[in-house]
């Protein structure tokens, strides 16, 4: 890179970090005052509205365009989806107002770990399966009121050039509830490859992470509806291979039977 490209690069950094922590400091005001009224006095839709304006903004501020490929199945919904970065979390949720399933180590992370659980994350201790039956329980409860709840079956981020075994006991409050369970495929397309910066992996830490992701000019993510699966009759290891092969079709890794998704496209940017 040249010297006027890198002064452009660190330019757009510094900037963007100062935007950055102010937004996030503001979410976490909000996060512990008006977020906790607004679910107190039942008003979901201006929680919703809340949640949504913050989580756009931290994508506005990375720069990052988002592109929807498909429709998110109304009402409650088990969404699972492949996952490359935490960036797949603010990317989903602009779109459809959806509690996560996330690790436990997520819950530790400065600000970000008090704001997401306040917005109603439900955190899984990964190998204790009492926790994992704790999880299994609040998600159940959730779909039946009406909630989506999305989880990352894989486990783990990848770098998104495959899609690994999905963890099929994650699918357990569908088959309770009897729900659809809706597979979206995430990816940040570049160069006919995933973005190099974007996956989340091995060692990497979030602050170093989030560094990285400071200095790029424009980042794309797209997200692929796929079609619904009702969980009436079948299994969760039945509905964790249908659901990963709608993921792997979507993303190219296998070859597509049908249409994914016959729906229209939306941008937010």
């Amino acid at each position: 890179m040249s010297l006027a490209g890198t002064i452009r690069r660190e330019t757009r950094r510094q900037l963007r970090l100062v935007r950055l922590l102010w937004h996030v400091v503001a979410g976490a005001a909000l996060a512990h005052s008006l977020l906790p009224l607004l679910r107190m006095r039942r008003e979901p839709s201006a929680a919703n509205a809340l949640v949504c304006w913050w989580v756009r903004r931290i994508l506005a501020i990375l720069a990052v365009n988002v592109r929807a490929v498909g429709k998110p199945h109304p009402g409650a919904t088990l969404l699972v989806a492949n996952h490359i970065s935490w960036l797949d979390i603010p990317v989903v949720r602009a779109i459809v107002d959806v509690a996560f399933v996330s690790k436990e180590e997520v819950r530790r992370w400065p600000l970000i770990g008090a704001m997401a659980a306040r917005a109603g994350t439900l955190f899984l201790a990964r190998g204790n399966s009492d926790a994992s039956s704790v999880v299994a329980d609040q998600m159940t409860w959730s779909l039946t009121q009406h909630r989506a709840i999305l989880v990352f079956p894989e486990g783990t981020t990848t770098r998104g050039n495959e899609v690994r075994n999905f963890h099929a006991r994650l699918y357990q409050a569908a088959i309770r509830t009897r729900t659809c369970v809706q597979a979206v495929a995430v990816t940040y397309p570049h160069a006919g490859s995933t973005h190099p910066v974007v996956p989340f992996v091995d060692d990497d830490t979030l602050t170093r992470h989030i560094w990285v992701l400071l200095g790029e000019e424009r980042l794309e993510a797209e997200l692929h509806f796929c079609e619904p699966v009702n969980a009436r009759g079948l299994d969760r290891r039945t509905l964790a291979e249908i659901t990963r092969e709608q993921i792997a079709q979507a993303l190219g890794t296998l070859p597509a039977a049908d249409a994914i998704n016959p729906c229209g496209a939306t941008t937010i940017s």
